[in-house]
Parts: structure tokens; C-alpha cells; sequence
């Protein structure tokens, strides 16, 4: 299994409940496509470079996890339809040797 890192960029408008409920809903998102460990941080609300969908602003939410690399594009394919989310990116932070 590789080790993985993720940005999530959600509204910046979410109710604190919105956003507690969104975030455990991609960590089970990852777990059963990921079947590894997860750990999320929450880095706050933040100024955007660029507006995404008519926002200024996103709350930032970084995962650390692990998966094989297979799994990703389903956790890709499950993630793209939420409509919370404006924006993330999965990088490989560390590959199985």
C-alpha cells in the first residue's frame, strides 16, 4: 500500500455540523475504497487564489492515508459528485517498495 496525501477545499458557507458530517462521509469514502489508516487536519478557513464557483474563500481540510493504488480512482470517482466540495487533489506521498 502507498501512502497518500489530500487537500479537500469545501464551501466556505457550511454549517460546523455540514462540515463535521462531510468530513466523516469522505473518511468512509476512503476507508472502504482505501482499506488503510486515515488522519484528517482541519487548516481552517482560507483566502483562495482564485474564485471557484463564485467563492473567495474555502475551508481547507488536509488526509493522510493509506491505499493501493488501484483504489484511488474510485475514491476519485465517488468523491467528484459531492457538491460541497469545490476542489481536491491526492498526491502519493510515499510508494511501497
Amino acid at each position: 500500500m502507498n501512502k497518500y496525501e489530500a487537500m479537500f477545499i469545501f464551501k466556505p458557507d457550511l454549517a460546523e455540523e455540514k462540515l463535521t458530517k462531510e468530513i466523516k462521509s469522505l473518511e468512509r469514502s476512503i476507508k472502504t475504497r482505501g482499506k488503510g489508516e486515515i488522519k484528517h487536519e482541519i487548516l481552517g478557513k482560507k483566502t483562495l487564489a482564485y474564485e471557484i464557483k463564485k467563492y473567495n474563500e474555502g475551508v481547507y481540510v488536509n488526509y493522510q492515508f493509506s491505499a493501493e493504488p488501484l483504489s484511488i480512482a474510485k475514491i476519485k470517482d465517488a468523491l467528484k459528485h459531492k457538491e460541497d466540495i469545490l476542489r481536491f487533489m491526492i498526491l502519493v506521498k510515499e510508494k511501497e517498495k
